[in-house]
């Protein structure tokens, strides 16, 4: 399988999380957890006391396109509550009024923290120069592929709905035709991917076979795609992009919601209670919320970033990269002991072969790594209709074929099909 790569690969590196680490971190907006309990109604009451008009997003969806109504509400009012989230995001100077409410004592408290809206990021890396071709890439399948043994699954995630929050999609490749696939934008007038990423992650969870040169690249072929552009034709987004797209996710019933973007994380900061906030609840209700470890480190410098936001949530399966060999990618976030910070499971990550808007392209990064285990959570839903979310990630994890790595690099190990 050495000679359908694109003849170069000389281009610019799709923008990482890693240049979040500057100034660039921070919208300038807050998000805030809600009571769950709370109406709408007495979520308005609350805000009009700290002198806060909040406009609910579900007021907007049946008067705009999905790209203007979060944009439109933030711009009519001081804030945009996400009704189902239970989260909202309010726009800046009203940090002091947001902490009033947040702070107070009441026991029928309804804002119950604060967080800062962060700038997230696409998590590739296309390589400088044309990459080998792995051993284990054959006529037959990826090396992605061979390695999780999905060939011998008899599943094909047929019905489940897998939702790819990324940079969109260009639905017109030839290995997507027949395929019914449902996309919205909330960043821009068209849900079409101009950069390649999002196809790529869609190509690599819910794709097939290669219709040009017959070899299988994705892991769940008849999946019902679901996706979101939540980030920029650069690779860049805003917290409120993403819980809009989630939100949308939840909406069509999708059972799971792939993240190949981050935001990179300081040593001593700790995961977002809005987005642990929505995991857990969603895992409730039957919808499991994977994303990428992120791609900050550079293991052979001696250099181990932190996992990345939103995957350093306890409720959000956070995936790392491995390569062909199995060994853990050196650009790979590793996780600690403190809650908050863990790698759970790992997959393939480097020289990704998936499907493109120029045809075919080979990326690395933990952003290749989610949708295999999105790919692989929706065989097991297929299979296991009737579960929990909390299900399927205990068998993901059960299912994992351990690897000699630590598990702050790899969790309990590489994604598998027994």
């Amino acid at each position: 399988m050495a000679n359908f790569l694109p003849s170069s690969s000389k281009r610019e590196p799709v923008v990482s999380a890693e240049k979040e680490a500057g100034s660039h971190r921070f919208t300038g907006r807050d998000i805030v957890v809600l009571n769950d309990t709370a109406g709408s109604t007495a979520i308005e009451r609350k805000a009009q006391t700290a002198s806060l008009r909040m406009a609910n997003l579900r007021d907007y969806k049946s008067a705009t396109s999905p790209l203007t109504a979060v944009s439109k509400a933030l711009s009519e009012a001081d804030g945009v509550v996400f009704d189902q989230l239970k989260v909202a995001v309010v726009n800046a100077p009203h940090t002091e009024q947001v902490q009033r409410l947040t702070t107070a004592r009441s026991g029928d408290r309804i804002f119950l923290g604060q967080e800062r809206e962060r700038y997230v990021y696409a998590l590739a890396k296309r390589p400088t120069k044309k990459p080998l071709t792995s051993y284990l890439d054959d006529e037959h399948a990826t090396w992605g592929i061979h390695a999780i043994n999905v060939l011998k699954s008899k599943y094909t995630g047929k019905g489940v709905r897998i939702a790819i929050l990324d940079t969109g999609i260009y639905a017109e490749h030839p290995d997507f035709e027949g395929r019914k696939i449902r996309a919205v934008s909330f960043v821009g007038k068209s849900s079409n991917d101009l950069d390649g990423h999002g196809t790529h992650c869609a190509g690599v969870a819910a794709g097939h076979v290669s219709h040009s040169h017959g070899f299988r690249y994705g892991v769940a072929p008849q999946a019902q795609l679901f996706v979101a552009k939540v980030l920029k034709n650069n690779g860049e987004g805003e917290d409120n992009f993403v819980l809009a797209g989630i939100e949308w996710a939840l909406e069509n019933k999708c059972k799971v919601i792939s993240m190949s973007l981050g935001s990179a994380v300081k040593n001593g900061e700790t995961y977002y209670e809005s987005y642990e906030t929505v995991a857990r609840r969603a895992l409730k209700s039957g919808t499991l919320l994977i994303a990428a470890a992120g791609n900050d480190s550079r293991r052979k410098r001696g250099v181990i970033k932190p996992v990345n936001h939103p995957a350093n949530c306890p409720s959000i399966l956070s995936v790392s990269a491995v390569d062909h060999q199995y060994q853990v990618a050196d650009f790979s976030c590793g996780g600690s002991r403190k809650k908050g910070n863990q790698v759970n499971i790992t997959a393939p990550g480097v020289d990704i072969i998936s499907c493109t808007k120029k045809g075919y392209d080979v990326l690395s990064g933990t952003s290749m790594a989610t949708p295999f285990v999105a790919g692989m959570a929706a065989l097991l839903w297929e299979k296991y209709p009737n579960v929990t979310g909390d299900a399927i990630w205990k068998k993901l994890v059960d299912g994992a074929r351990g690897l000699d790595l630590r598990t702050s690099d790899a969790g309990v190990g590489i994604v598998f099909t027994s």
